[in-house]
């Protein structure tokens, strides 16, 4: 009573009636701050509940793409040749676009070249390390201030929901671990060499650069270049096949016919026995190698026959297809027979092996195609004018073979190289001296 003092002894509130009122109204009172309480205690765990599961979310998100991208990363430094590759393909090309580049060393590798990836010091950087640089951390925002509605922030006694909701995400987080992501500092980036980081531009952009020699064919032919038309189409070609290969998950019967009639294309302009471009009854255009024995077609198609089954064998075994075909490459460039190779837990390899695809060569290739050299005549050993102890003078170099050399040397796209190389090959009557095959890079 004394709360109203002489005003309530004024209004009776002193009689029983007015206490009993009085006290009414302070239980009703009370009664309305506690429920005002009680709701914002409410509000400020169910908002709070709802930031801790949507941060468990974000957080398991976070670990789920580190686990992936570790495994990218692992991949990557496989094809790449170790860490030092890896890192400089995710951080020049990002991590997705990094996998794609990887396997198309596996194609680049095949056609000569032998990518390096440097560091003048030691690399540092760890696979989790690339993991981590490529993971978006997990996006644990702040609460940010939420109003206050009820009873007591209407008479000016209300708190901040936001700040009391941001203490129990704070206690979540620590008690959880939530949120520990640390954004790795990579050092001095790898240098490339021994490859054109345009070599893997044109292989992502293989069905473009097929096309782009489609129109180069077409505009030939309409100015009545027919050699310049069916070199294009060749080519154009040649691409299509390789790019159908490397997309290959599963080899199909139609898809197995079209793969050895490119391999037995290319083995033929490899080989270094001249031909003419034809059609190839796909609607495309292959090199058709002239051959004056015609046991050296059977051994071209007998050779074509196995490659394609031993790359067939090899997807089947679960060996990558840009890893496959790289072997294939290198398999018609070095005339030797790839093999599939079993490990003890239970995966394959596949991996050039020693024996000959072709063996005895061609009866006019050249270079790994070359046939044997003839004997020398019975009792030419050692005698003449030109013999010297250690056996004949080598014969002179050929008029126009350092200007074939030096245009070998001069370009990057492997085709150009391999005619350039059969054409060096028939100027001579055996293999290419090993004093001008040293000189070609």
């Amino acid at each position: 009573m004394a709360l109203f003092g002489s005003l309530g002894k004024m209004l009776g509130l002193d009689s029983p009636f007015g206490k009993g009122l009085v006290t009414g109204l302070a239980e009703g009172v009370t009664r309305e701050v506690k429920a005002d309480m009680d709701d914002r205690k409410e509000r400020i765990n169910r908002i709070a509940d709802y930031k801790i599961r949507r941060d468990q979310e974000e957080q398991e998100r976070y670990q789920k793409e580190m686990r992936e991208n570790l495994e990218k990363v692992r991949g990557i430094a496989g094809k790449a040749g170790g860490i030092n590759g890896a890192e400089w393909l995710i951080r020049t090309y990002g991590i997705d676009e990094a996998v794609t580049k990887a396997g198309q060393f596996e194609v680049i590798k095949g056609m000569g070249k032998n990518p390096e990836f440097l560091l003048d010091d030691a690399n540092t950087t760890t696979f989790e390390d690339l993991a981590r640089f490529v993971t978006a951390a997990p996006e644990l925002a702040p609460t940010g201030k939420v109003k206050d509605t009820g009873l007591l922030a209407k008479i000016g006694l209300g708190g901040d929901i936001g700040e009391a909701v941001q203490k129990q995400r704070d206690a979540a987080t620590s008690e959880l671990a939530l949120g520990v992501a640390k954004m790795p500092e990579l050092g001095t980036m790898p240098t490339a060499k021994g490859f054109d980081p345009t070599d893997l531009g044109m292989m992502a952009d293989m069905k473009d650069e097929s096309n782009r020699l489609v129109r180069l064919a077409i505009a030939a032919k309409e100015s009545g270049d027919e050699d310049g038309y069916k070199k294009h189409m060749a080519d154009a070609t040649t691409m299509r096949n390789t790019l159908r290969m490397l997309d290959t998950k599963e080899v199909t019967e139609a898809g197995s016919r079209a793969n050895m009639n490119g391999i037995i294309s290319r083995i033929e302009e490899i080989s270094g026995v001249q031909g003419n471009y034809v059609p190839d009854g796909m609607n495309g255009t292959r090199f058709k190698a002239n051959f004056e024995d015609s046991a050296d077609q059977i051994k071209v198609n007998t050779a074509g026959s196995n490659l394609n089954e031993l790359y067939t064998q090899a997807i089947a075994r679960g060996v990558p297809s840009s890893t496959a075909l790289r072997v294939i490459l290198e398999a018609e460039g070095a005339n030797r027979l790839p093999e599939i190779i079993s490990s003890p837990d239970g995966s394959f390899s596949f991996a050039l092996g020693n024996a000959l695809l072709i063996e005895g060569g061609l009866t006019n290739g050249t270079g790994p195609y070359a046939p044997p050299p003839s004997p020398p005549p019975s009792g030419a050993a050692g005698t003449g004018s030109g013999a010297t102890s250690g056996g004949s003078a080598a014969a002179p170099t050929p008029a126009g073979v350092q200007t074939l050399i030096d245009q070998h040397n001069a370009t990057r796209d492997p085709r150009t190289k391999g005619r350039l190389k059969a054409r060096i090959g028939r100027m001579f009557p055996g293999p290419i001296p090993s004093t001008v095959e040293s000189q070609l890079r």
